[in-house]
């Protein structure tokens, strides 16, 4: 039985890669052919801290100031040249109290205002103001659905795994993978827990959603957004005719990718049309990639709520972190 995996590395389905004939430094990569977005994640480095990919078929495993306290106000000192007082002069009555000298309140100085820093805008025509434009068009929508197909290369021994289907989101943190038969893997969030079957294993497993680590590749799906997870910069070696490549790298390391690659179709950004990321490719420190291409990529105006909920065949072993 294979051990649970951590969001990100169940979600290796989600990340996007280039394809297994495109070179991961610069050379020629394929030109999608339809309207293509893609979220990418790969699995850790190592084995333990990942479960198989549940593709078409199963991946085999490799962050006052107080106001000083007010002081008492200093005692006047006693001047030995000062005259004393005249002795004609009627002494007051033993017995009356003397008035008590009238003493200033002193008052707390107000603690400075301080201001949290926002980040300065990217400058035009820069990676990150382009992945800002992305992120304009993606987090002010709810929902999202595309076809996709995935291929998984693993570099040591260039096995290739291929798998199609059909995706949906809706925020917050609902998701559902369809596979295209034979394969009858799933994978669905109800916006709580998490669910990943993998059929030829007969096993689910499940976790609660707010525990789990999304990829930073999906952040433009989810709602978290590209600029939060990268720093960008333009991959000009990357051959792509319908626009820039966006090559992130994370602003936090993590384990489950080094880069994260985003083709843009620079006519669709102008629409803000859904398939504007037409492509994800994640590249972990092993060489092995991931990749998701987007096709017929739309905002629907719902999503039926069925499609967040799964129950998998009796006798499978589910396994709850």
């Amino acid at each position: 039985m294979r051990s649970l995996p951590s969001f990100a590395a169940t979600t290796l389905l989600l990340a996007l890669v280039a394809c297994k004939d495109e070179p991961s430094a610069g050379g020629p990569s394929p030109t999608p052919t339809a309207t293509q977005v893609a979220p990418p994640v790969t699995a850790p480095p190592t084995a333990a801290a990942a479960a198989p990919l549940p593709s078409a078929e199963p991946l085999a495993t490799a962050e006052p100031t107080a106001s000083a306290a007010p002081t008492a106000a200093p005692e006047e000192p006693k001047d030995a040249g000062a005259p004393k007082p005249d002795a004609g002069k009627p002494k007051p009555d033993a017995g009356t109290a003397a008035a008590p000298k009238p003493t200033a309140t002193p008052t707390a100085e107000p603690a400075p205002v301080t201001t949290t820093p926002t980040a300065a805008p990217p400058a035009p025509g820069s990676a990150d103001a382009v992945a800002a434009e992305v992120d304009a068009i993606y987090l002010a929508k709810k929902t999202f659905q595309a076809n996709f197909k995935q291929q998984h290369t693993q570099k040591i021994t260039g096995t290739v795994k291929k798998s199609s289907g059909v995706l949906y989101f809706e925020r917050p943190n609902k998701i559902s993978f369809r596979y295209d038969p034979p394969s009858k893997n799933r994978i669905v969030s109800d916006g709580s827990q998490l669910r990943v079957y993998i059929a030829d294993d007969s096993q689910m497993f499940v976790q609660a959603v707010d525990k789990s680590e999304y990829p930073g590749a999906l952040g433009f799906l989810m709602g978290k957004g590209l600029g939060p997870s990268f720093s960008f910069s333009f991959h000009d070696k990357s051959k792509f005719e319908g626009g820039p490549v966006l090559l992130g790298k994370p602003r936090q390391p993590t384990v489950h990718y080094e880069q994260a690659y985003f083709y843009v179709d620079k006519a669709l950004l102008a629409k803000k049309d859904a398939g504007t990321i037409r492509r994800v490719m994640l590249v972990d420190a092993q060489g092995n990639r991931n990749q998701f291409d987007f096709e017929n990529a739309k905002f629907p105006e719902k999503i039926d709520p069925a499609e967040f909920t799964f129950t998998p065949p009796a006798g499978t072993n589910i396994v709850q972190n």
